[in-house]
């Protein structure tokens, strides 16, 4: 029988995003939310829409199954690409930091 790991993943939200938090002018957010095992973090945010509405307004279209397109999302210091970003599997330890999405030119 396998064990599931239960923990925490860090949420680290800009200042951007916080005053939707009821947290407007604060440097940044931290969350420290609960996890059993590994999931997607599709599955992740949405359960955080519920507990948070602003993710579900600003964060996560929950229509449409996605992230909206201002939003980028950084896994264990790594950037998310857009293709398959809400597939991306995480799980107790893990940190994400959710940013405006960058463009160049």
């Amino acid at each position: 029988m396998a064990v599931t790991e239960k923990g925490t993943v860090r949420v680290e939200i800009v200042p951007w995003l916080t005053q939707h938090f009821g947290t407007a002018g604060a440097s940044h957010l931290i969350l420290e939310e609960d996890v059993a095992g590994t999931i997607s973090l599709g599955d992740f945010l949405t359960s955080l829409a519920r507990k948070y509405p602003a993710i579900g307004t600003v964060i996560l279209d929950l229509d449409a199954g996605q992230l909206f397109e201002h939003v980028s999302v950084v896994h264990n210091d790594t950037v998310l690409g857009s293709a398959a970003v809400l597939e991306e599997r995480i799980e107790a330890g893990d940190s994400l930091v959710l940013l405006p999405a960058f463009s160049g030119g």
